[in-house]
């Protein structure tokens, strides 16, 4: 798959498919790489070794969706056709979500909490369990309660663990960085203004503001 793969940080991501090209299958959409929450077009490409498992894809496809919006299908023929301005644009993305992503992870991490390094894409999956006992003091005692209690008690919503298959009594959650004006935060970004420390303040407060409050409520 390679629907986050165009938001890779560095944008060095390598696919399998370079790799192993008769026997990987390629899916991306509109929904992912170019940053269009809602707009639901994908794609799956296949290797001519793969047709028949194509064919019998496309069969159970038939029977599960009916057609595109008008205006999506046009959206997503201009972002598939690529271009120096997809290429901008891709580009801003990746560097307003590096940079914000490394500063919501730092803040977590400062805070105590367990993340791996970021290297792309719009999320964030910290641990809480070096703050285990006290989190069981306050009655939370897995991902279901972890996330429930943080919402009532900063309301800040995130995603438990245990919907992405983790173990039920791990204190991990996953949360989305994206809460921000995206146009605006972009075109600062092709003004020059990512490099002003201030950037993130400016254009990404309120994600910034809910992480803070993660962190002070788990350290707390």
């Amino acid at each position: 798959m390679r629907f986050y793969a165009d938001l890779d940080h560095s944008g060095r991501t390598a696919s399998i498919s370079h790799h192993y090209p008769e026997g990987t299958i390629v899916s991306t959409g509109l929904s992912k790489w170019c940053g269009a929450g809602g707009w639901r077009l994908g794609l799956f490409s296949f290797p001519e070794e793969l047709e028949w498992l194509c064919a019998a894809v496309a069969v159970i496809g038939t029977e599960t969706f009916t057609s595109v919006s008008t205006p999506i299908q046009y959206a997503a023929i201009r972002a598939f056709q690529g271009g120096p301005e997809i290429d901008r644009y891709v580009s801003a993305s990746r560097k307003v979500l590096g940079l914000l992503g490394r500063e919501c992870r730092k803040i977590l991490v400062d805070a105590g909490c367990r993340l791996p390094p970021l290297d792309g894409a719009f999320y964030l999956f910290p641990d809480f369990s070096p703050h285990q006992e006290k989190l069981a003091a306050r009655g939370i005692n897995g991902s279901a309660a972890l996330t429930e209690k943080l919402l009532e008690d900063t309301g800040v919503a995130t995603l438990p663990g245990a919907a992405f298959g983790r173990p039920a009594a791990e204190l991990t959650l996953r949360l989305s960085y994206v809460n921000f004006n995206g146009a605006a935060a972009l075109a600062a970004v092709e003004s020059g203004e990512a490099d002003d420390g201030d950037f993130l303040r400016r254009y990404c407060p309120e994600t910034l503001e809910a992480v803070h409050r993660m962190a002070d409520w788990a350290a707390g």
